[in-house]
């Protein structure tokens, strides 16, 4: 029995949506990738996904790595979607939902006969287990712990009825129930240790997890009987894959010589600099920008001399970051012209702030009594001016970075370590600046990165300023007046350096003809609910 594709909802509308770009590019044709000749559920299918690195942790509302994320879409599912074209927010996993005039509180009604992949079925009880662990969970679930921020728990009225319940208002939480950060697991998974989730979790996602051996490969099934998908995907039913297997493939070499050898059918990360090179008719490429916090040096104020707005300043002045976008090799990005990405609802251009002023920048040091040492590196009191970002990936990106504060007399120390070691220094606070960005489709990214009370901050900024218009906009409903809200907090941490960009992000994976179906979610996550292996 397939459920209709046409659902009602009483929902209101999303906040500061505006179209968010999709591209798709399908070797020569110019256009998307589009399914034909589709097969049924009952035909085997599968197919070979290479990964850049280990996922570390398959829990998505514990891991914020797109790796992981890419495993963890296709276990779990949420309660709403968000069209990545229009921004407009449907039904998923609930069928409608409801918010107060305070954003104090969101009633959702499940939709009927969903089930968990263990058999368990999927209730409110189920529900509100999910949104109590995830805030159990603490720094471990940061993500997700930000779109909950306020919670003050969850009303379970019936199996299928249940209101979410904040103590303050709660804008983006509507927007934070279509992200896998809050995707829902069984109630077995959400009861286990942290670290055993991170290796098996339990979803009614399309596919379940068939074995995951760390750094060699994933392995999903296809989910028997799944019919509940989103009215965004492209058929009903079961998934058209009957198994995807991810080795872990580091090197990307291997990667793309492994497309072009057909011994993997698709490959996450297609290097920029390959790009032009999948884009024959033999090749499908998927591109999308992420939304939120471009690829960034994200501040720690209280380290040395960045916490003088001075030297921040004028390392926003000294990055070209259109000649980084060249170096980067990125045919389908471009530079950041704000704190937030192009791609994000919200967005303010910014780009006569972060303009490339190496003159400027010089200027701002030596007005701030630094002066020009034998070496090229500007000096105070005798200490060189040496900043270092600590970072575990985009290293081309920060090298570039290196290169051109260099020229401004700027000593840019890298710090390349595992993903594991980057969120360790992010709990310590032990960095001055972070090389990283956030993805989230919300300007509240902001707020996520650079909240006194934000669990997940990795700035770390004293400026009661900001910290009200950051509390503000995540409680104003109206949509121009929270609009104005967010123009002014890009304005103030784009001018006072707490977020410096150095490259929008494009999501850029490739997969050999025939390999149909491929898509994106909002936040630039892929769904393989519609792949198919389909003849010409």
């Amino acid at each position: 029995m397939t459920t209709p594709r046409t659902r009602g909802a009483r929902r209101i509308a999303a906040p500061l949506i505006a179209g968010l770009a999709v591209l798709t590019l399908a070797g020569c044709a110019g256009g998307a990738a589009e399914t034909s000749a589709t097969p049924g559920a009952d035909v085997a299918q599968d197919i070979v996904f290479a990964l850049k690195e280990d996922p570390t942790c398959i829990d998505p509302q514990q891991s914020s790595v797109t790796t992981s994320l890419i495993v963890g879409r296709q276990l779990t599912d949420s309660l709403l979607d968000q069209n990545p074209d229009t921004g407009e927010i449907v039904p998923w996993l609930a069928s409608e939902w409801d918010v107060s005039d305070d954003l104090t509180s969101y009633t959702f009604t499940l939709r009927d006969g969903v089930t968990f992949s263990d058999g368990t079925p999927l209730t409110s009880d189920a529900v509100a287990a999910n949104f109590d662990a995830i805030v159990a969970l603490g720094a471990s679930a940061s993500l997700a712990n930000g779109y909950l921020a306020g919670y003050a728990g969850t009303d379970v009225t019936s199996d299928t009825e249940f209101t979410v319940n904040f103590s303050t208002p709660n804008v983006q939480f509507q927007q934070g129930a279509t992200t896998i950060s809050l995707g829902i697991l069984s109630p077995e998974t959400v009861a286990a240790p942290a670290e055993t989730r991170c290796a098996s979790v339990a979803g009614t996602g399309p596919f379940v997890l068939d074995s995951y051996v760390p750094n060699d490969s994933v392995k999903v099934v296809r989910r028997d009987g799944y019919d509940w998908a989103s009215q965004l995907r492209q058929h009903e039913g079961e998934a058209y894959l009957s198994s995807v297997t991810f080795p872990i493939i580091s090197e990307p070499s291997v990667r793309t010589g492994g497309l072009e050898s057909g011994e993997y059918d698709v490959i996450q990360d297609v290097p920029y600099v390959d790009e032009s090179r999948f884009s024959t008719g033999d090749y499908n490429l998927y591109a999308k920008a992420n939304p939120g916090v471009p690829n960034s040096l994200v501040i720690n104020t209280t380290r040395g001399p960045l916490g003088d707005e001075a030297v921040r300043q004028a390392i926003s002045k000294g990055l070209d970051r259109d000649q980084i976008n060249i170096i980067a090799g990125s045919i389908s990005g471009q530079a950041p012209t704000s704190v937030l990405t192009s791609s994000t609802p919200g967005y303010t251009d910014l780009g006569d702030v972060l303009a490339y002023d190496a003159d400027g920048a010089k200027a701002l040091l030596e007005d701030d009594g630094w002066t020009l040492g034998s070496n090229g590196i500007y000096e105070k009191d005798g200490q060189p001016l040496t900043v270092t970002v600590t970072a575990f990936y985009a290293q081309d990106v920060l090298e570039a970075a290196q290169i051109d504060l260099k020229k401004v007399g700027i000593d840019l120390q890298l710090k390349m370590v595992s993903s594991g070691d980057f969120f360790g220094a992010i709990a310590s606070g032990d960095y001055d600046m972070l090389g990283a960005a956030l993805t989230r489709t919300d300007p509240d990214a902001l707020r996520t990165l650079l909240s006194t009370a934000s669990k997940s901050r990795w700035g770390i900024v004293d400026d009661a300023e900001l910290e009200t218009l950051l509390q503000e906009q995540s409680q104003t409903a109206d949509t121009a007046a929270r609009q104005e809200l967010v123009d002014e907090i890009q304005q103030i941490v784009a001018e006072r350096a707490y977020v410096i960009p150095t490259l929008e992000t494009v999501q850029l994976h490739g997969s050999r003809a025939g390999v149909e179906g491929i898509t994106f979610d909002s936040a630039a996550r892929l769904h393989l609910y519609d792949t198919a292996v389909v003849s010409d």
